[in-house]
């Protein structure tokens, strides 16, 4: 029997507040993490950030196992955009195309 979920990574919960960098004019639209992994993050956005842009933003991982807290600027494309709205806020998929990780400051 295949596996329904074909997702390239595992899938972690992960809920913090953030900031969209939509494009290349720095348009900024608030959000809400749900899940990330090394390939993309799910979240919620106040406004609609259409299918195909191109998405910025900061994510600070919490620590895990051995490794430390970390901060990483992700960079990605908008993979899918969820039909129905979830309290209001818009459903994005970001496919990451690179991130780097911060030193810690």
């Amino acid at each position: 029997m295949l596996n329904p979920d074909r997702r390239r990574a595992q899938r972690i919960p992960l809920q913090q507040a953030v900031s969209v960098v939509i494009g290349n004019d720095g348009h900024e639209a608030p959000a809400i993490t749900d899940n990330f992994s090394s390939a993309g993050v799910l979240l919620y956005a106040d406004q609609l950030i259409p299918e195909g842009s191109e998405a910025g933003l900061l994510l600070a991982l919490p620590r895990m196992e051995e490794t430390e807290a970390k901060r990483v600027w992700c960079f990605g494309k908008v993979l899918r955009v969820e039909k129905e709205l979830r309290e209001g806020k818009f459903g994005v998929a970001v496919a990451f195309q690179r991130y780097q990780v911060l030193s810690q400051a």
